[in-house]
Formats: structure tokens, sequence, C-alpha cells
């Protein structure tokens, strides 16, 4: 329990770094683009981490090299479906889509672990999922290309989690951490140089937007969040990284001046309910004969 609650506080810690870094990454953006962005960010985090834990990457098995390819295809997909999606679609549609995979992954985590999360983190992963939406949508929803690449995003995201939880339980998840942001940064730099223009010139200022993304919110997250996931559940950390979108309203309001409406106030509330009902209530799994229904349909 004691390391659970440890795990989930990290995790915590994790996602106020990303919601930081929306205000970080938004003024970065204006003067470099997304992919070069990307790609020096997970490239540098990828060294920083090989450099640091070196030791423990020659020790890299068979099963942290599968882990940490598949991971780092899910994490390179969501980026890239997630910032290309937004350029045909509005950022408030971008989040809330994004923001589905706090209710994919105990579905998607049934699905291909066989392993029921529980109702309590089901009905907290839902009442997440709507104050998300609460705060998010801002007109009609409707699905156009980039409604549907991040759709896409959240999937990713999702698969990101579970798999995961998978794989840093019997392998070394420091070495999995190393190998995805590798896989990413790798993945990104291609993209960059196939589609985006060069030779570029980097701002000193963004340098200092690009290393607290690295530090902070790709090497030191990924590796947190890695160890974090060994003592919870992938439903946990999905709830608990849904308070992403709270973090970054705050730091909007903090360094944006944004205006706090009743209905963000009322988005933030439901959210932090699902939080609680995730961590507070106990985990009931479902009766034989519920088990034995969905065995059935899934036949």
């Amino acid at each position: 329990m004691k390391k659970s609650l440890l795990a989930d506080g990290a995790l915590l810690l994790v996602t106020m770094t990303w919601g930081l870094n929306f205000v970080v990454m938004k003024n970065a953006l204006i003067k470099i683009t997304p992919y070069l962005y990307l790609g020096i960010r997970f490239t540098l985090a990828s060294l920083i981490l090989a450099i640091i834990f070196n030791r423990q990457l020659r020790k890299l098995s068979k099963e942290e090299l599968k882990g940490g390819l598949i991971i780092g295809l899910c994490v390179f997909m969501g980026f890239v479906t997630q910032t290309i999606g937004l350029l045909y679609t509005t950022p408030g549609k971008s989040g809330f889509i994004t923001s589905i995979y706090v209710v994919l992954v105990p579905f998607l985590a049934f699905f291909l672990t066989k392993e029921f999360p529980g109702w309590f983190q089901i009905l907290g992963a839902i009442v997440t999922f709507a104050g998300l939406g609460i705060i998010s949508i801002n007109e009609d929803f409707t699905i156009n290309i980039g409604d549907a690449l991040t759709l896409l995003c959240a999937v990713a995201f999702a698969l990101q989690i579970i798999y995961t939880e998978q794989y840093v339980k019997k392998s070394n998840p420091i070495n999995i951490a190393i190998l995805q942001t590798g896989v990413t940064g790798l993945l990104t730099m291609v993209m960059s140089f196939w589609l985006e223009p060069f030779p570029v010139t980097i701002d000193p200022m963004i340098w200092t937007a690009i290393l607290y993304a690295v530090i902070f919110c790709t090497a030191g997250a990924f590796a947190i969040q890695n160890i974090a996931q060994k003592y919870t559940s992938s439903t946990h950390a999905a709830v608990i990284m849904g308070m992403e979108s709270v973090f970054a309203g705050l730091f909007s309001l903090i360094f944006w001046g944004e205006t706090m409406t009743l209905r963000t106030l009322f988005g933030f509330s439901l959210i932090f309910g699902g939080v609680l009902i995730t961590e507070l209530m106990p985990a009931i799994p479902p009766k034989p004969a519920d088990v034995r229904t969905l065995e059935e349909i899934n036949k």
C-alpha cells in the first residue's frame, strides 16, 4: 500500500510537469517546427538516460528490447497523430479527444490482459472523462480528419500506459524508458528531416524550453512513470495523468491570466472526484458469472 501511494504521488508530480509544459511549449513552437522540437527533446532525453544508467543498459534483455520498441512506437504515434491532427482541428477538440485515453485504458487493458480493473476504477475513469469533456468542448462535436487522427492519438497513449504496466513489472523500467524515448526521438527526427525546412537556427531561449521538456517532461517523467507503474495499475495511472489538463489550466491562469469560468471549475471538480474514486474506493472484482458472460461475448 505504501509503495502504491508513493507511485501514485510520483505520477501526480509527473502530471504537474506536463501541465506546466503546455505553457512552456506554447511559446517554443512559435519559433521551432514541431517535429524538430520533438526530435531534439526525445533524442536528448534518451542520451541523458543512457549516460546516467549505462551499467543497466549493458544488461539489456530481449524482453526489455521488445517492450521499449513497442512502447516507443506507441509514444511516437501518439505525439505524431496529435501534432498533425491539431493542424485540422481546434485545441479544445484536440484536448477532449486526446483525453479519451483515460476511459480507453481500463477497457483496452481488459481485452488485452483479461484482468478486470474493478468497477470503481472504471467509474473513476468515466467521471474523469466527463470532467475533461466539460473543460475542453467549446463547439459542436463533428468528426473530420483532424479529429480522427487525434482519436488515434488517444488510442496510442492508452496503449502506451497498458504496455508500460505489462513490461515494467517483469523488466528493468529504466532500460525501457531509454529505448522508448530513443525510438521516439529517432523517428521524429526522421520526420523532421523529411517534412520540415533545413537548416534552422534555434533561439537560445528556445533551448531553455527544450531542456525543461527534456529533463523534467521526458527523461525524468518516463523514468518515474515506468518505475511507478510497477506498483500501480494502468487504470490508476490513466486517471491520475488525466489531471494534466487541470494543471495546464491552473498554470495558464497563473502565467497567462486565463479566466476561470464556473464551467471550468465544475470540470476540474469532476476530474478531482474521479481521482478520489479511483484512489480511495476499493477495487471490487466482477462476479464469476460476469466474467463468464464477458468471455462468452468475446468468443
